[in-house]
């Protein structure tokens, strides 16, 4: 998800703002990744990467190391950014 963040001024306004936005999009019961990124400008949107549904417990689990990975190298990003 592309999530359009053009009127926010700084970064904990944009934080804040992703987090709530995701917790009004995401179900309780969802099972599955969801990837927002804040973007400037008014064009939210929502693309679909992979529709197909892992079953494999390899493949889950790969995917989850991966997922993990991505997440912690933006975690760090966005840490140097703000330093």
């Amino acid at each position: 998800m592309y999530i359009a963040v053009g009127g926010l001024s700084n970064d904990d306004d944009i934080n804040e703002y992703v987090k709530t936005v995701a917790r009004k999009i995401t179900p309780e019961t969802f099972v599955g990744e969801i990837i927002i990124l804040p973007i400037l400008g008014n064009d939210s949107r929502v693309e679909c990467i992979n529709p197909k549904y892992i079953t494999d417990i390899a493949l889950i689990n790969e995917h989850q190391t991966l997922m993990k990975t991505l997440n912690d190298e933006l975690q760090n990003q966005i840490k140097e950014l703000k330093a």
